[in-house]
């Protein structure tokens, strides 16, 4: 059998040839540093003693102790990493064993048996939508042939047919069979090295600066460390995007030589299935795990799992999806209803391909083709009821939600959850055409005609909506266009509409697709004047107001939105200096310029509360905030440190003008939507 398993492909073995040279080369290049720091250590200690050899004195102690420590700091720098605990549990999962789960182990049995793979040394079962190989050692899996081990996501057996839970493990043990794993281990320890050293290394400059004290002689042997450090991180940054990106392109082969292994032991229908469905699954759990989190450990699941289910319902029923054998059933198609993009670029940093790239190749495996099995996953594991209340606790704990809230069952959650959620709800009953487009209108009068002899179905339809994400695909790809226009040496080629073109040439496109765009918005207005008819001829008189009402609120309230939020964008880019540590004359400066943009940003809160549309909707207390903001005459640092009442301040404050920006828009929308439902049902 072994011999008739799929054989790893040429662009396997050249990525994987590539893969070993960047790790080759990035430990090389480490090893070098390290000795050129311990060449640092003995040139400038040599230094130091011989500097001693001259005279003893005050002057040469500390000179001789600032020479040695440069060298000392570098190495410590470079090697600090090795000390860093490995924080890693497994207290999230529970370990599962051929006793406790035996149908379970059954089907990794039969496939180790079709695959001719080790098993592995333990099974997890984790909270999460997902199933992954592992090792209990990455460091030693460098070194020793060590054993993998199995997770299960019980997120992922919830919404997947036993076939297809077979197929997700093929896939897994097709990671097995690959020795290139090995290399995954020697780029965990590379990222390992580059975090600690490149992203995670402030505190520890820092800390020379602050050991160098205030003496200005020990001062300048500190600034003298932290540019050899500087230096030394621009050399293992640069190395680490050749390594990540070989790793990445290896990681994606892998991936794909997975998918021929698992297609061939299992049957590539249930592998189609169970990856079409499993952005949907992920979106449900992370959607219920979101809803506890922001209640503020007001309430607490009993079951997430239920939960995960209920919310795949409502999101399938909105979305049109049909029930097939008890799960959703999702067409390749509706991966690309709403991406509407027509440019391709290579995610070089993905260790992932695309889902439709691997069903493509899916497709194209040799397979047994085995028999399905629709019986839900969940039924091959025992006490499965125990077991998703257990992980459901351990996951909360894993998220630091206290065991606070009330417990609530999955009737209750769908109830609050969909009273939470009912914008999501109102805009659905349209067929999403609102999803992304917002209703905007003027001059009402002139756009009402005699008659609004229209068919609701075809002002919301398919091909409507279509419209919808065509224009917001085109708006991508310029966006795409532009940004590689800009700079054609970070991105080679590109395709578009599966025509290979070089990025130089992009800019060349702009003109085509802002026509394009043109008259697709102009499509939408029309079709939006057509609704608008269509509701206001169904109307009675009352509704004709209320309906003219809030159109013209939310076209007001549009055009004010880009204005303010343009505003808001603008003054955040002056507080960025608050968030990283500078220097005080730096931060002096940036100040300066913050005071400077204050006076214009402050006229627009002051226009937001006199002269706008959003002035009816605010809250005494929001307009408690934005009024102490503008009377308010902040210097935000001061004594060379910042007054954090005034930082605590300004940060309330963007939270508060985001938040009412965003809510008040999104409540004239639901306002205008709810209006146009009622006035249909009412019919």
């Amino acid at each position: 059998m072994t011999n008739n398993l799929p054989k790893i492909s040429t662009a396997y073995q050249t990525k994987l040839i590539s893969a070993i040279v960047s790790v080759s080369a990035f430990f090389l290049i480490y090893l070098l540093l390290i000795l050129a720091s311990l060449l640092m250590i003995f040139l400038l200690g040599y230094g130091a003693v011989k500097l001693l050899t001259i005279k003893v004195n005050y002057f040469t102690i500390f000179g001789a102790a600032g020479l040695f420590s440069i060298g000392l700091f570098v190495f410590i720098f470079l090697t600090r990493f090795i000390f860093k605990k490995n924080n890693y549990s497994t207290r999230h999962l529970i370990e599962v064993s051929r006793s406790h789960q035996p149908e379970l182990f059954n089907m990794i049995d039969e496939i180790v048996k079709e695959t001719k793979v080790q098993a592995p040394k333990k099974v997890f079962l984790s909270p999460d939508v997902n199933a992954s190989v592992s090792y209990n050692s990455i460091f030693w899996s460098m070194f020793l042939p060590v054993k993998k081990n199995l997770t299960i996501g019980i997120g992922l057996i919830n919404t997947t047919s036993a076939g297809e839970l077979k197929t997700v493990l093929a896939h897994e043990f097709g990671h097995f069979s690959q020795r290139s794993m090995k290399i995954g281990g020697y780029v965990n320890q590379a990222e390992k090295i580059i975090f600690e050293t490149v992203y995670n290394n402030k505190d520890y400059e820092n800390f020379i600066l602050e050991f160098s004290g205030s003496n200005a002689f020990f001062k300048i042997f500190g600034l003298i460390s932290v540019s050899f450090i500087n230096a030394f991180q621009y050399v293992l940054k640069s190395i680490s995007n050749f390594l990540f990106k070989n790793h990445a392109s290896l990681q994606r082969e892998m991936e794909y030589h997975a998918d021929a292994i698992s297609t061939f032991v299992t049957n590539p229908d249930e592998q189609i299935s169970s990856l079409l469905r499993l952005e949907l699954s992920d979106a449900a759990f992370n959607y219920a795990t979101n809803f506890y989190i922001e209640s503020n450990q007001k309430y607490l699941p009993k079951n997430l799992y239920e939960n995960q289910i209920s919310l795949m319902k409502i999101f399938s029923e909105r979305n049109n999806h049909p029930y097939v054998n008890g799960l959703p059933q999702i067409d390749i198609e509706d991966l690309t209803r709403y991406n509407k993009s027509r440019i391709e670029i290579e995610d070089q940093w993905s260790s992932h391909p695309e889902i439709s790239k691997r069903i493509e190749r899916i497709k194209k495996n040799k397979t047994q083709n085995t028999t399905s099995d629709h019986k839900p996953a969940g039924e091959i594991i025992r006490g499965y009821e125990n077991i998703c209340e257990t992980l459901t606790a351990k996951y909360l704990t894993l998220l630091s939600i206290k065991n606070v809230g009330e417990v609530i069952d999955d009737n209750t959650f769908t109830t609050l959850y969909l009273e939470n959620n009912r914008y999501q709800n109102l805009i659905s009953g349209f067929n999403g055409y609102y999803e992304r487009h917002n209703p905007i209108l003027e001059n009402l009068e002139a756009i009402i005609q005699d008659s609004g002899l229209y068919h609701e179905a075809d002002l919301f339809s398919d091909k409507k909506v279509s419209l919808v994400y065509e224009k917001a695909g085109i708006e991508q790809d310029l966006q795409t266009l532009q940004y590689l226009a800009s700079k054609p040496k970070e991105i080679k080629t590109f395709r578009y509409n599966g025509v290979l073109h070089k990025a130089k040439h992009a800019g060349n496109m702009i003109p085509q697709l802002e026509n394009e765009l043109k008259n697709v918005i102009a499509e939408l207005h029309e079709n939006d004047k057509s609704i608008f008819n269509y509701y206001y001829h169904k109307s009675n008189n009352e509704h004709k107001t209320n309906l003219i009402n809030k159109y013209k609120k939310m076209s007001a309230i549009d055009k004010e939105f880009d204005e303010f939020q343009a505003s808001l964008n603008e003054f955040i880019g002056y507080l960025q200096f608050m968030t990283v540590t500078l220097p005080f004359e730096e931060i002096r400066k940036h100040r300066a310029k913050l005071l400077k943009a204050e006076k214009p940003f402050k006229q627009k809160i002051r226009n937001l509360l006199e002269n706008s549309a959003y002035k009816e909707l605010l809250t005494a207390e929001e307009s408690n905030i934005l009024q102490q903001f503008v009377d308010a005459e902040y210097i935000y640092f001061n004594n060379d440190r910042y007054l954090q009442n005034e930082v605590d301040s300004i940060s309330l404050l963007i939270e508060k003008y985001q938040n009412l920006l965003n809510t008040y828009y999104l409540n004239t929308k639901q306002e205008l939507l709810k209006l146009q439902s009622e006035i249909s049902q009412a019919s």
